[in-house]
Order: C-alpha cells, then structure tokens, then sequence
C-alpha cells in the first residue's frame, strides 16, 4: 500500500511539471507549407592565385603614446602597423632589419657590458630603457633587468611607424675648465649619439689663470676626467684645457658643412661590400680591413685613403706616450693610467695650472680616435701640455 501511494505521488509531480512547462512555452501554432527547393547553380572553376601586390609605403607617423607603468602602454602601439614591412627579409626593402641586427650584434653597444651600470645616475645613457626615460624628460631611475643600448634607444618604431630619431635637437655640453661656458653641440643627426657621448661633470674644475706657485688643486678621485664620452666636444674643438699663451686651432671636420648635417654617422655608419664594419657595428675597421667609405664622400678625402691620414695617428699616439712619461715621473698618475687621487690620498698641484695636463691626457686618450676626430686640436693640446711640463 506505501508503494503504491509514492507511485502516485511520482505520477502527479511528473503531470504537474509538464504542465508547467507546456503553460511557460505557450500553445504550438499550425504548421506552415514547406516551401520548393530552388536550383542549384553549377560550381565556377577556381580562379588561379595571381603574384602579391606591391608593398606600399608605411603610414603616417602616430603620435607617441601616453607614459604609464608598463612598457608597452608607456611606448604605445601605432594602430594598423604592419609587423611584416619590417621583420620579413622578403619585404622588408627599406629598413633592412635583419642586416642591421646582425651588425648591431658585434658592435660595443652590445658586446661592451655598458647596461650593467644600471644605477640611477648612470642608467640614461648605459641601457635602453634608461635612454628612453632620458628621451622622454622624465625621470631616470635605476634598471636592474636593463638591457644594452639596442635598436629601441634610438628608435621608436612601433609607435612612429618608422625609424627616426629619439633626439635630434643640440646637446648642452658640461664645460669641464673654468671660465669656459658649457658648449652646445649640433651636428645634425650625430646629436642623438652626442647624448650620451659627451662630457660629465669634473670636481674640481682646473684653472687656466691659477699660476702662482701658491696656488694649488686638490684632487681627490682616480677618475679625475669628464668620463669617456668625450668624442662630441673633441670633435666640436671645445672643452679642451687651453694654455695661456697658445693658439689652438681646429682640423676640417670640426666646420665641414657635410658633417655638421649628418655628424657621426657620415663615417661610422658608411657602409661597402665585403666589409662588416660601419652600419650599426659602428666600427671602422674589421677583419676585412678599415672601413673608409665614409671619408671618401664627395668633398671629402680621395681615394687611396687611411684611417692613418698623414700619420696623424701614429703622431698622437706618440705625443701620448710622451705625456704620459711626464705625469707618471711626477706621480700624478699610475702605470695603469688613473690619476694618482683618493680621498684618503690627495693629490695637490701647484701651480694649479699644471693640472690641465692630466686634464688633456685623459681628454685625448678617452677620445679614442687617435686624433681621427679633430687631429689640430687634440695634437695641439697635446703638445702644449708636454711644454708647461717640461719647462716647470
């Protein structure tokens, strides 16, 4: 009897569920007549796949975008760029990345380990992303994670649509002598590289009119020179220490109207066949031998040609050693090339000016050109420097 009870109860549920299911759906209305088939049309043959279009030219620039915490907001993303035009070598006729990277990929800025000065004081010029923040006039900070100088610290290209320059604007040079006004550089497109390879500052600055015997410099670091980017302002013919009584003078590059467009780039970015130097290497010579393309330009040097014009740098290379004997002998400097200096050492000259000797040894030597760059003038410094010594 208890079975067939719930027996019912199931039947009722189930009747009472369907129920309310019919009433929520509604009554079914009558069937409509189905209509005729139409014809089916014969299939067309497969047209046959034509050669691809010309590639057309990359679109306007975009405007930069907005800063924000990420790296990808804080660069910005043109709409609509087409990854192709750049990292495909089959189309990629313009820019020519995959050569580019490959140059870049033995040059100093990539094998030099200059990302690892990655503080806050050094990061705006030894990593990209420090250089961005530089570029954009915001604030450096330090970079752990950083990464080389590399194609995103000059360029912009996901967000200008192109490969222009993150700065082309003149460069305010550090003045490193007193009574000199800090310089401006402008030398066209080598103004981008002029951000970074110029001077820092040099505590304390040495005094060309300090030429009493009582006067006298303190010198108080090992790295008592305006670091290792001097090659702007020896190439500008600025910011040398320049002796009372001497003319110094500027070689042809300094004022070539050729070079004051395009700057550094005319010689250190040429490039020739069967030659791996040049281009984004940055290099003038390689195992294939020096890279002359550059000073070859029309209104330039002719051809034959080497980087050894005249012996300019054999002749600088021999001033140097001589300079150096000199400071070395009065222990101003050590065998390795540091200035004999610390905080718990000094190094004190008198007559102050004499300094200015160290100051045009590290000048010349941190240049690294051999006098390539501005050859009067840093032969000049150099020699003046050599006299005051050898006539104290």
């Amino acid at each position: 009897m208890k079975k067939q009870t719930n027996l019912i109860r199931l039947i009722l549920i189930a009747v009472i569920s369907v129920g309310i299911i019919v009433t929520c759906e509604g009554p079914t209305g009558p069937k409509g007549d189905k209509g005729d088939k139409g014809d089916q049309g014969d299939k067309g043959d497969p047209g046959e796949i034509g050669p691809p279009g010309p590639v057309g030219p990359p679109g306007p620039q975009g405007e930069p975008g907005e800063p924000g915490n990420s790296y990808v907001s804080w660069e910005g993303y043109l709409e609509g760029i087409q990854c192709a035009f750049c990292h495909d070598a089959e189309l990629d006729t313009v820019y020519r990345i995959a050569g580019k990277t490959f140059q870049y990929l033995v040059s100093r800025h990539y094998t030099g380990g200059a990302y690892l000065e990655n503080s806050s004081s050094c990061a705006g010029c030894h990593t990209t992303e420090g250089f961005i923040q530089f570029s954009r006039g915001q604030t450096v900070t330090g970079h752990p994670d950083a990464s080389p100088p590399g194609c995103f610290t000059c360029h912009s290209p996901h967000s200008r649509n192109d490969f222009s320059l993150r700065i082309e604007s003149p460069v305010l040079m550090l003045a490193g002598v007193v009574g000199e006004a800090d310089p401006i550089f402008d030398y066209g497109k080598g103004n981008l590289c002029a951000s970074c390879h110029k001077p820092r500052a040099i505590n304390p600055k040495p005094d060309p009119t300090k030429t009493a015997a009582t006067d006298t410099i303190t010198i108080t670091s090992s790295r008592w020179y305006q670091h290792y980017g001097v090659q702007s302002p020896m190439l500008a013919g600025t910011n040398g220490f320049e002796f009372q009584g001497y003319t110094y003078l500027n070689s042809y590059h300094t004022n070539s109207q050729l070079i004051r467009e395009l700057g550094c780039i005319i010689c250190h970015m040429a490039r020739e066949e069967r030659n791996s130097a040049g281009g984004h290497s940055m290099w003038l010579e390689s195992e294939e031998g020096e890279l002359v393309a550059g000073c070859q330009t029309a209104g330039c040097h002719s051809a034959p040609f080497e980087l050894n014009y005249e012996d300019v740098q054999t002749e600088t290379e021999s001033l140097l050693d001589s300079l150096h004997t000199l400071l070395f002998n009065r222990g101003w400097i050590t065998s390795t090339g540091s200035v004999n200096a610390s905080v718990s050492n000094p190094l004190k000259i008198a007559p102050a000016y004499l300094s200015g000797a160290i100051y045009n040894y590290f000048f010349v030597e941190h240049d690294l050109s051999l006098g390539v760059h501005n050859s009067k003038y840093a032969q000049k410094l150099l020699e003046s420097s050599i006299e005051v010594l050898t006539a104290e």
